[in-house]
């Protein structure tokens, strides 16, 4: 059995929100749950009851009144027909600004061009105020779409709080998108209002986006306006409009919050539309109960607006946190910028994706002691949760699965169990996740294709411009009608209920029958020394046969001979000798999405014949030219073959 990284003490667990909660149900929904284990249980068997629990604990305010909690056409082949709370209106925003003190902090913010502010809730409020009257001026009402391309800024937050006070549906994307990528985002949506930064500043360098507006404003005709942040007539907003008192307009319970995308890499991007009570919800279940945020405390993920964890870290508010925005590149300054920037403001959770975390092994960092490291984008390797216990020693680490798709983590963190590394700590309340195996057996022990077998309030409405629901079908349900096939395989452990993650099902290494997740390669190669990253591909051979390729990112002055055999013994030993790599290949970097994730299907594409512009868009790309060395290697290699 393996020993845990990190155990709770006695009075973080009586502190917990989740220990709170756990005597609210004990009480009102007479449901004596000792244990997580129990409590999981009931939120899955029970789901009506379970959400509604959420809806009064968290003193959910809200007009109308519901008969049932959840309508399910339980026959139907996927979860399209699912209505929740069928009767009731709320407000996302009024959550935000509910009982918070005017002269409290909501916002601490630093970026590389203007530096360190602090933003009182009464200062939001106002900015937020002026932004409801320019919105209602140009006619925004409910339903209405409000696109944007911005920064993680203090300017993005008030416009997205703004849009939604008044019931419009929110969408936005970052500046490093690229001019098509987000021209053809919008496209699907049809705004009617555009804010958009011009310049900013990333890694010391600065950037206009003059072609960006223009491709934006040639492929969406639906455009009546746009604003440009930060610009003169920006600042004469706040000039011309008195600040007033905040208008709330109560929307649906299944009414769109907001719209995001997923990356495109593998088609044309998906419009996947929220609701706003599923968000609520879901975010405060989520970061208050899972992630043990509270009043008063101070939170900061790493991210930009076009990455869901923008959101999500968003809900911070709602759990009466400070929200910290660092606007910039988490390297610059040689990480001084960004550690400095946590250590001034002393962030209790800090988050941020797990490629960077892997990065910072050698990093040192003093006088710096958070409640919670959290990590998402891909899976937190074994090494790297035993480097960043050591750096922080009291910190419960949080490795979190979810996606675009459900704006949220369904696994999660629990702050009554312990933290074993490699392993993420529970599935979330509510989340009705098994493991498959091939067969659609439920399994425990062993890797499984990862299902969710119920709806979740925080699953999508719908794809925004999808008459059918034809995309939405063919995304989750095709493989496994009337479950939600979410494309990862896990491992559940029947003892203590953790969940190892071992990458997508769709890159999945299968050798002699044996299937193995590439996150399992990546913690056996983060362990020798000189790696600095890597990415595993299976290729297909004609004949039913596959080669395993491994493809390493160096450090300056190591070639593929001085590591090969050390790699191949710790994939041998850790794992599986099956699994030793065929090809080792040099790259000077590993392609990653936006988001984190690394490109692992478009590689494997490359490398099966397709042509590098069929592959991927670099417009969602975080290092578009690290592809190249990838064709060049594919073409040299056909060479060589013949």
């Amino acid at each position: 059995m393996q020993n845990p990284l990190w155990s709770p003490s006695k009075s973080y667990q009586e502190h917990s929100i989740l220990v709170d909660y756990q005597k609210f149900i004990r009480k009102h929904f007479a449901k004596d749950t000792q244990s997580y284990a129990a409590m999981y249980d009931w939120s899955v068997n029970c789901l009506g009851d379970f959400w509604e629990s959420l809806l009064q604990y968290f003193d959910i305010r809200y007009s109308g009144s519901y008969d049932e909690v959840l309508q399910w056409d339980k026959a139907s082949a996927d979860f399209t027909r699912v209505t929740w709370f069928d009767g009731i209106s709320l407000s996302y925003a009024e959550h935000i600004f509910k009982n918070k003190p005017l002269d409290g902090i909501a916002l601490y913010y630093t970026d590389e061009k203007y530096g360190y502010q602090e933003i009182s809730w009464l200062e939001l409020q106002h900015k937020v105020s002026v932004l409801q009257q320019y919105l209602s001026k140009h006619g925004i009402q409910q339903g209405d779409r409000v696109a944007a391309v911005l920064t993680n800024s203090v300017e993005a937050v008030a416009i997205f709080l703004a849009v939604n006070s008044i019931g419009a549906i929110w969408s936005c994307c970052s500046p490093d998108f690229g001019d098509r990528s987000i021209a053809e985002r919008f496209s699907l949506i049809e705004p009617k209002l555009l804010f958009m930064e011009m310049e900013y500043r990333y890694q010391g360098k600065d950037y206009t986006k003059e072609d960006t507006l223009h491709a934006i404003l040639q492929a969406v005709p639906s455009l009546e306006a746009h604003m440009l942040v930060n610009s003169t007539d920006w600042q004469q907003l706040f000039e011309h409009y008195q600040p007033t008192d905040l208008i709330f307009t109560m929307v649906p319970f299944d009414f769109p919050i907001w719209i995001l995308y997923s990356s495109g890499t593998t088609g044309k991007p998906k419009a996947i539309t929220h609701r706003t009570g599923g968000n609520l919800l879901e975010h405060l279940k989520a970061l208050a109960i899972h992630q043990n945020v509270q009043t008063g405390e101070k939170f900061l993920w790493y991210t930009t607006t076009g990455w869901m964890m923008w959101n999500y870290a968003m809900s911070s508010l709602l759990c009466g946190a400070s929200l910290c925005l660092f606007n910039g590149a988490i390297t610059v300054n040689n990480h001084l910028d960004f550690w400095n920037f946590v250590k001034r403001v002393g962030v209790d959770h800090l988050g941020a994706g797990a490629s960077y975390f892997s990065a910072i092994h050698d990093l040192y960092i003093v006088d710096y002691q958070p409640k919670v490291i959290g990590s998402t984008g891909s899976p937190l390797p074994i090494s790297t949760f035993e480097n960043l216990q050591a750096k922080f020693p009291d910190a419960q680490i949080i490795s979190l699965s979810g996606g675009t798709d459900v704006c949220s983590a369904f696994l999660s963190g629990c702050p009554v169990l312990p933290v074993y590394a490699g392993k993420i700590q529970c599935r979330t309340l509510g989340s009705a996740i098994v493991a498959l195996n091939e067969e659609g057996q439920e399994v425990y022990n062993e890797v499984g294709e990862l299902t969710i077998t119920k709806p979740m309030p925080s699953m999508p409405i719908f794809f925004w411009n999808d008459p059918g629901h034809s995309r939405y079908r063919e995304s989750y349900f095709a493989l496994r009608p009337g479950k939600w096939s979410h494309g990862d395989w896990i491992a559940i452990e029947d003892t203590t209920g953790a969940v190892t993650m071992y990458g997508r099902s769709d890159a999945t290494l299968n050798r002699g029958g044996v299937r193995i997740g590439t996150a399992e390669i990546y913690n056996a190669v983060q362990t020798v020394m000189h790696v600095l990253d890597s990415l595993v591909i299976s290729t297909d051979e004609v004949g039913g046969g596959s080669r395993m390729l491994l493809f390493l990112q160096l450090e300056e002055g190591y070639m593929v001979a001085d590591v090969e055999r050390v790699v191949k013994e710790a994939i041998r030993t850790q794992y599986s000798a099956r699994h030793v790599p065929d090809l080792f290949f040099q790259v000077p970097e590993i392609p990653y999405t936006l988001s984190g994730k690394k490109l692992e299907i478009p590689v494997k594409k490359i490398f099966s014949g397709k042509p590098l512009a069929d592959v991927v868009s670099s417009d969602i790309m975080k290092n578009p030219d690290s592809m190249h060395a990838f064709a060049s290697l594919y073409s040299n290699w056909i060479a060589a073959a013949r």
